[in-house]
């Protein structure tokens, strides 16, 4: 059985997250199926990505029951965050316009994964938030470093800081997302503005993905993952009972990995039928 089932809709090809169960988290499972539709955007016939999720969730963010089991491995912990966020910084670099069709709560990484997209449409029933801090976590896939472009600082520091959760009206007035829409409305809404994109000239469509894509510095990735490597190598020497954990900037601290490696299972592009 899938994590993520991806479907063919026209032109477009939407993957629908589906672990219902754990709020459609995202653990290796789904972290695979995500890098296989990734990977498809570049079959011909493949014109916009289009991101969702089963039941009353978009996605929960990083399964944190696998994240807890890592604790006693830190380099296999710290792998498996940074696949998470190549997984968000690919979504950015796809060839093709993407599009999250959140269907409900989109929290953490479900959050990053939404800022990865090039447009959002929420289900009045939708809720979102960054919530890492009620999880006792930071972020690591992009949100310190996307949510400030899509919402501006001032609101970005807000949304971090303090967990609250926005309904999808307020999404669409602070410009998370582009509109919300009736819960049995969305994925008709989402078809059509896949239609509509896909009627456009690609190679126009793929030049103007890179001007539309606003840039983020390098040094902004490299601060958010330093800061979430320094935390969990924290929560790690905890849990093992060590008294001092190394501090990020010291020899042999963890460091961030190559951001232009792939995400594994991108190096073959296979479509799905």
């Amino acid at each position: 059985m899938t994590s993520v089932v991806l479907t063919r809709r026209g032109t477009a090809l939407w993957a629908r997250i589906d672990r219902p169960g754990s709020g459609n988290a995202c653990d290796s499972t789904v972290l695979t199926g995500l890098e296989r539709w990734l990977a498809a955007a570049t079959d011909p016939g493949v014109r916009v990505l289009v991101l969702t999720g089963t039941g009353r969730s978009f996605c929960a963010g990083a399964d944190l029951a696998e994240a807890t089991a890592l604790l006693g491995d830190l380099p296999a912990l710290l792998a498996h965050l940074d696949r998470g966020r190549r997984l968000v910084r690919a979504l950015r670099a796809a060839p093709v316009p993407t599009v999250a069709a959140v269907n409900g709560a989109a929290f953490g990484g479900g959050l990053e994964l939404l800022l990865g997209c090039d447009i959002a449409v929420a289900a009045d029933g939708a809720r979102i938030g960054d919530r890492h801090l009620a999880a006792g976590q930071v972020p690591g896939w992009g949100s310190s470093v996307l949510l400030p472009l899509a919402v501006g600082p001032a609101l970005a520091r807000r949304l971090l800081i303090t967990g609250e959760t926005w309904s999808a009206e307020e999404s669409v007035r602070r410009g998370l997302v582009s509109a919300a829409v009736a819960d049995d409305r969305l994925v008709g809404h989402v078809d059509a503005l896949a239609a509509a994109v896909a009627a456009r000239d690609p190679a126009a469509v793929r030049r103007m993905l890179t001007v539309a894509r606003p840039p983020v510095a390098e040094a902004d990735w490299d601060r958010e993952w330093e800061t979430l490597a320094a935390h969990v190598t924290a929560q790690a020497a905890a849990s093992a009972g060590t008294a001092s954990p190394p501090d990020r900037h010291a020899p042999g601290a963890p460091t961030r990995p190559d951001p232009l490696h792939p995400p594994p299972g991108t190096e073959h592009p296979r479509c799905a039928p």
